[in-house]
């Protein structure tokens, strides 16, 4: 008959427990409590009761990775032969999901979604700020053995492939570049590195990093990482080199490269020039002046023998006729 009581002591302590803290973490929260009109002393009452009479079991914590903009699966281990009286999930004291078997439950995470009578958790359109830890927490029917899987979740976000830009100079000692190397969009936070295929004792003389930062972004919580280096380029041109953020390299490239200097005009080659144009337009004239006169000459012979022709036939005309008045 004890044992009988004890046993509906227990069950009602925790059913109490878990009803009042459905939107909480299942546990003794004083503050929880308090704004729902619980007095000190009731509170007292149930968790001195529910924690003296239920057993709370504690699995290995699981370690979940995903990208920012992805979507996860939180499987929390379970007993899929028995029917789980309560699930929640949650991050320290905030409820994100679950169910509860004799209460409907609506005040979970938009971008969350459990499958009915299981312990699966899908969470979607992932940022940087869902990563922490998590609690899987699970009681069966007919059980007062509370089951707490912890789960830690991961966000990471790939960096961009760092664009790499480049300036250089004449300075007193010679050419001398300045090439910096920007990523956006990353995380965890990642500093600029640089691949230099140069030895170490000659790394100090010919290069050496001027600037480094690495900016989070307030609305993602991103970090931009970039770096700036300074390159010596008095023993010519160094290539192969390359820089990197969170293993995403940039393309390979060059610094140091020599000027190409634009063809100068010395003055031998200015006055050949001009001697070329001079002696292209003398001929250009002699010939435009020859097919002048050549088509002035055609002209004065056609007249010659239009004139010559015309005294002619004139002179037959005039025969003719003198001929028909003699007839006459």
């Amino acid at each position: 008959m004890n044992e009988k009581i004890t046993n509906q002591m227990k069950t009602q302590s925790v059913q109490l427990l878990t009803r009042l803290s459905f939107q909480q973490a299942p546990s003794c929260n004083v503050q929880s409590f308090l704004k729902r009109g619980l007095s000190p002393r009731l509170l007292a009452l149930v968790c001195t009761v529910a924690f003296a009479f239920s057993v709370t079991e504690s699995a290995d914590p699981l370690h979940i990775r995903a990208e920012a903009g992805g979507n996860v699966t939180f499987r929390c281990p379970a007993d899929e032969k028995r029917r789980p009286a309560f699930f929640y999930f949650q991050i320290g004291h905030i409820f994100v999901n679950g169910y509860y078997a004799s209460k409907n439950i609506n005040t979970s995470w938009e971008n969350t979604r459990v499958e009915p009578n299981r312990t699966h958790v899908h969470m979607y359109r992932l940022n940087i700020s869902h990563s922490g830890d998590y609690l899987c927490i699970i009681q069966y029917n007919g059980s007062n053995t509370i089951t707490e899987v912890p789960i830690k979740l991961t966000v990471t976000a790939p960096y961009s492939k760092p664009a790499v830009t480049t300036s250089c100079s004449e300075e007193n000692l010679g050419l001398s570049c300045f090439v910096t190397c920007a990523s956006h969009g990353g995380y965890p936070v990642s500093k600029m590195t640089w691949n230099i295929p140069v030895s170490r004792n000659a790394s100090s003389q010919m290069w050496r990093v001027v600037n480094s930062s690495e900016v989070p972004s307030p609305s993602t919580m991103m970090f931009n990482s970039s770096s700036t280096a300074y390159f010596n380029c008095s023993d010519g041109m160094l290539e192969y080199v390359s820089c990197s953020v969170g293993n995403v390299m940039s393309n390979l490239f060059s610094v140091c490269a020599p000027k190409v200097k634009p063809k100068s005009f010395t003055p031998v080659i200015i006055t050949a020039a001009c001697a070329l144009v001079v002696v292209v337009l003398i001929i250009v004239g002699l010939l435009l002046r020859r097919c002048k006169k050549r088509n002035t000459g055609d002209a004065a012979n056609e007249r010659r023998e239009w004139r010559v022709n015309g005294s002619e036939e004139e002179g037959v005309v005039l025969k003719e006729n003198k001929g028909g008045e003699e007839a006459a």
